[in-house]
């Protein structure tokens, strides 16, 4: 059986983090930084740039809604009418209006 989600290893602050990539919420840019959000509250900082990250993140279902924010499809639960997007956990980020085509695009395709 194939794994849709395989492990990646995340280089973390305090050590090497091995996750699904069904446990990423969403990732967020921070300088040379990105902060990875995780299932079950839990987040690790990587020394990856964001366009980085959204490339070891092989999954069809990760899409960038903003210059500085990446989001697993699959932990999105509704887009409002003002383009915020809330997610599984809770959250809620903005959508860019330049990225909401490719954004509703993903959806029709997954």
């Amino acid at each position: 059986m194939k794994n849709d989600y395989p492990k990646i290893a995340l280089q973390g602050m305090d050590g090497l983090m091995f996750v699904r990539e069904d446990e990423v919420l969403y990732a967020i840019a921070d300088g040379n930084y990105t902060c990875i959000h995780l299932t079950n509250d839990r987040q690790t900082k990587v020394l990856r740039k964001i366009k980085e990250v959204e490339e070891l993140l092989s999954s069809k279902k990760i899409v960038r809604i903003h210059r500085s924010h990446a989001i697993n499809l699959d932990h999105v639960i509704r887009l409002s009418g003002n383009e915020m997007i809330l997610m599984t956990n809770g959250e809620e980020l903005a959508l860019a209006r330049n990225r909401k085509a490719e954004f509703i695009e993903k959806f029709t395709k997954i």
